[in-house]
């Protein structure tokens, strides 16, 4: 009994924990043809022209690290080197951008805190960050990868642990989508057969 008890408890604090969890929404374009198994390496290449829009990004000294690093990790675990002299196979580069976006309700329908018999739903206005990673053949100059988020930043004020996190969930999700290249399949490859 104790046991099935334990096992409730731990299954209901488990689902509770997948119910905080917010998933940001993220989408991606690889160029048509290209073959990703014949890059090795990156390097971070020249800054977006476009600014980073937003003063509390702008200002926070630790977001460049953080995405920095976040994007340095998932290149890594995808089967990439950062390259160490000027020849590099691919160029990395990325744009975050805070932008006011206005929510209209699908459906009309009671509101929670609405008192009284004609309530209704109205617009909202909220803040959203995107986060838009770009993968270019160094050769060509062409975009082969681009990925994007995008996540409401209401919740995010004034929390620098949760920027961190939101934003190496962000960079993860991303760039999961990016093919892994030669190197990283034949070494998932060379796990799988090790027992």
């Amino acid at each position: 009994m104790r046991r099935l008890q334990a096992v409730l408890l731990l299954g209901g604090l488990a689902a509770t924990a997948a119910a905080c969890v917010t998933l940001i929404p993220v989408s991606s374009h690889i160029e048509r043809g290209t073959d990703f198994g014949r890059y090795a390496t990156y390097a971070w290449g020249p800054a977006d022209a476009l600014p980073v829009s937003d003063q509390r990004l702008r200002d926070n000294p630790f977001f460049v690290d953080d995405l920095h690093g976040a994007i340095d990790r998932e290149l890594q675990n995808r089967g990439l080197r950062h390259a160490t002299s000027e020849r590099t196979d691919l160029l990395v580069h990325y744009h975050a951008a805070v932008t006011s976006r206005l929510e209209i309700p699908s459906r009309v329908g009671r509101i929670r805190d609405c008192i009284g018999t004609d309530c209704r739903p109205g617009p909202a206005e909220y803040s959203a960050g995107t986060l838009v990673i770009d993968v270019v053949d160094a050769r060509t100059q062409r975009v082969v990868f681009r990925g994007w988020a995008e996540h409401r930043l209401e919740d995010m004020r004034d929390d620098p642990p949760l920027v961190r996190r939101r934003v190496t969930d962000a960079v993860h999700r991303i760039l999961e989508r990016l093919p892994l290249t030669l190197a990283a399949r034949e070494g998932a490859d060379a796990r799988e057969v090790t027992p």
